[in-house]
């Protein structure tokens, strides 16, 4: 099996990396392009992976095409290597938001198959999100394929392309929205006398370990804010000030903020 990646950037390292360390690919079979030829260089001689001179030339090694650049550069990419698509008919996977699957064939001849992916920059550390679809020209060995892909960086999700978006968002966008609350709790403790990288690791911990054990409870969140909370404790002032300033409301409010970006992105109103 052959791969290849156009655009070798914050997602498509971890991707690449994940891939040959689980050895699903071999670095022989692994073909990388970026318009930044430096870091092109860099990476391919990290991780041995074959270093392309143009997207044309991925289309032509590889069996399986990843695009991974932004979605601002699909409309002059897709129409560079729509020859070399159509006369090598490799499997086209997309992890754009916002470019859906009838676009991107739009592009092509009626029998070019082509999937999608939301990944998440937790790839780096083999814990993404992910979600993926396939389109009708797709079979089983495609969507297997794909799945065994996603899952080599983390987990994998089949959906419908109807609710990608919305995964996306959920799995894709959310690592911000956690890094964000990790900064503001480190934020508040350094505020109050405790060094910044202490504030920091401590934080992380709280997150990770929270999580674990959401996880492997399979309690539900609502039960486990009120084991934390004693009546009267410290906790429970502090998840009251949360409730009031309408935390859930405002999580929402980014949620759907990004999913209306996506649709955006996708010529949706």
């Amino acid at each position: 099996m052959t791969i290849g990646f156009i655009g070798c950037g914050n997602m498509a390292q971890p991707i690449i990396r994940s891939l040959i360390n689980t050895e699903m690919y071999q670095c022989s079979d692994v073909f990388v392009y970026d318009t930044d030829s430096e870091k092109l260089q860099n990476f391919c001689n990290t991780t041995k992976a074959i270093m392309c001179n143009s997207e044309n030339e991925i289309v032509q090694n590889a069996e399986t095409v990843f695009i991974c650049i932004k979605p601002q550069g699909f409309a002059d990419l897709l129409p560079k290597i729509a020859e070399s698509v159509n006369q090598n008919q490799p499997f086209v996977v997309s992890i754009a938001a916002g470019k859906e699957i009838a676009f991107i064939e739009g592009f092509f001849d009626d029998k070019c198959r082509v999937g999608r992916v939301f990944p998440n920059l937790n790839a780096s550390v083999c814990a993404s999100a992910s979600a993926y679809c396939v389109n009708r020209n797709c079979g089983e060995q495609e969507r297997d394929l794909l799945g065994k892909i996603v899952s080599a960086f983390g987990t994998a999700r089949y959906f419908s392309e109807e609710l990608l978006a919305q995964f996306g968002v959920l799995g894709g966008c959310s690592p911000a929205y956690t890094f964000m609350y990790i900064n503001s709790l480190a934020q508040a403790a350094e505020k109050n006398g405790i060094d910044r990288q202490t504030a920091l690791e401590t934080a992380i911990q709280a997150v990770l370990g929270s999580a674990l054990y959401m996880k492997e409870s399979g309690i539900d969140p609502e039960q486990l804010i009120d084991r934390v909370c004693s009546k009267g404790g410290t906790t429970i002032e502090g998840v009251n000030v949360l409730r009031n300033n309408d935390l859930p409301g405002i999580v929402c409010n980014a949620y759907e903020a990004s999913l209306r970006r996506d649709k955006e992105l996708s010529g949706q109103k």
